[in-house]
């Protein structure tokens, strides 16, 4: 048993190798959207390098969500035509000029471009990843290099919350910028998708790229993948044929998927997360409350990573649902009877923190990582480009939509609001997961493709 996990490791050497070099990128990214929460706070103060006013300070997070759709609807555009390797490689440049910007900027405008620039680039990298390592890697560890995905997000997340608490916004973009650069000079070494080689023609490129993920015996796999994509490929693929009968169930799935992703609020929780400890009263620190939040997220992250090949996708997406959503209600709760009932709560001011880290903990065992990479395993090949367009335009706009939302209830009606509202979004979400999204844990991309169409 043994000797046949250490064959089976050295056969995915590369496939590993691969997804490493390439989560730099997201890496990359993840630091970026946890780039608000420590300079925010920093930027409303009276030492800010740029003056704000709060409703300013507010487009400065949700702007990134803007820039987002942009950088999605390029990437469904040009992944078929130049490939998803270069797309992936397209960002690095794109990262090291917006971090740039942020470096330089001495005014609001500058800021606001800089930060659209690095939502354009997010949304690249969202666009390119899933759909490449769907693609690279084998059935069995697919789950898991999808979910790493979100974990390496996390962790440039956590890594910007401590930098930004101790270095001023110039000296932390200087240093953030060597991470793209790092991608670029290693990720340029990697092989390019099969699958995308067989969509361009070019069979023996696709077979020693197959050759170099999988090992020598690698004919069958390759034949299946090409006779899949001809099928696909006798009707070109036009973004109307996402609203035929089984894409557009999938279709629905993914919207569904990110509707109850973004809506459960955790990108307005972290965007404002030193915000809403601070507001929470807690005797602990907002630095280390937010550390502590950003860690508990890249472990249970890490833990759907090593389960969900062997537990499945639908069973952890509608236990983190529930878990969720139980923790938003108590914390829609808690502010409640302290902020419009004025009951004495000096002596649970660690609550907040606690149901933070439940439901930031129950999110990332299936909301936080697979709304990801399910859209990627659903779609046939032909149609990937667009579907992922649209997924990620979803995830922006909702994110955009539910960090605004965040921001403006808080701030008018009290934190219970935002609260109570993302709540219900959880068990709207649950009953949506339970109907509509099927299991793909251990199926190849094609016997998915099977399946989906035997229940159309």
């Amino acid at each position: 048993m043994a000797l046949c996990a250490k064959i089976a490791l050295q056969k995915r050497a590369l496939q590993y190798a691969t997804a490493f070099t390439a989560l730099l990128a997201t890496i990359s990214s993840g630091i970026h959207l946890g780039w608000t929460s420590p300079y925010l706070p920093l930027l409303l103060s009276e030492n800010s390098p740029i003056p704000m006013t709060n409703e300013e300070s507010s487009w400065v997070a949700t702007i990134y969500m803007l820039g987002g759709p942009c950088g999605s609807l390029l990437t469904g555009a040009v992944l078929d035509l130049i490939g998803r390797k270069m797309v992936l490689l397209s960002s690095s440049l794109s990262f090291i000029i917006s971090w740039m910007m942020i470096a330089f900027a001495t005014t609001l405008p500058e800021l606001l471009i800089a930060r659209f620039f690095a939502g354009f680039c997010d949304g690249l990298i969202f666009g390119a990843t899933p759909i490449y390592f769907g693609e690279i890697s084998d059935p069995e560890i697919r789950g898991f290099l999808g979910c790493s995905i979100i974990v390496t997000f996390e962790v440039g997340s956590v890594l910007m919350n401590v930098m930004g608490s101790y270095l001023s916004i110039r000296d932390s973009a200087l240093i953030c910028s060597v991470v793209p650069v790092l991608f670029l000079v290693t990720f340029i070494w990697m092989p390019e998708s099969p699958n995308y080689f067989l969509i361009k023609g070019k069979k023996e490129n696709a077979k020693r790229s197959l050759v170099a993920l999988k090992g020598t015996d690698c004919d069958d796999t390759l034949n299946t993948i090409a006779t899949a994509i001809e099928n696909e490929n006798l009707n070109r693929a036009r973004i109307g044929d996402l609203f035929k009968k089984v894409n557009r169930r999938c279709l629905l799935i993914v919207i569904a998927l990110r509707m109850t992703q973004e809506f459960s609020g955790v990108v307005a929780f972290t965007f404002y997360a030193q915000t809403v400890f601070q507001e929470a009263g807690d005797s602990i620190s907002p630095l280390l409350s937010v550390v502590i939040f950003y860690v508990v997220e890249i472990v249970f992250c890490l833990l759907c990573s090593l389960f969900v090949d062997k537990i499945g996708r639908r069973p952890m997406l509608i236990t983190s649902s529930i878990g969720s959503g139980i923790a938003l209600l108590a914390g829609g709760i808690f502010f409640l009877v302290r902020d419009v009932l004025h009951s004495d709560t000096s002596s649970i001011t660690w609550l907040p923190t606690v149901i933070l880290v439940v439901f930031i903990s129950s999110f990332s065992l299936g909301l936080q990582t697979m709304p990801v990479f399910i859209g990627a395993e659903i779609f046939p090949t032909n149609v990937k480009a667009y579907a992922s367009a649209i997924s990620n335009i979803c995830y922006y706009a909702f994110a955009a939509i539910s960090s605004k939302y965040f921001q403006v209830t808080k701030d008018e009606y009290g934190m219970h609001v935002p609260f109570f509202t993302f709540a219900i979004c959880c068990v709207i979400g649950l009953f949506l997961i339970i109907y509509f999204v099927p299991e793909t844990k251990n199926k190849t991309l094609e016997d998915i493709q099977i399946e989906l169409h035997s229940k159309s």
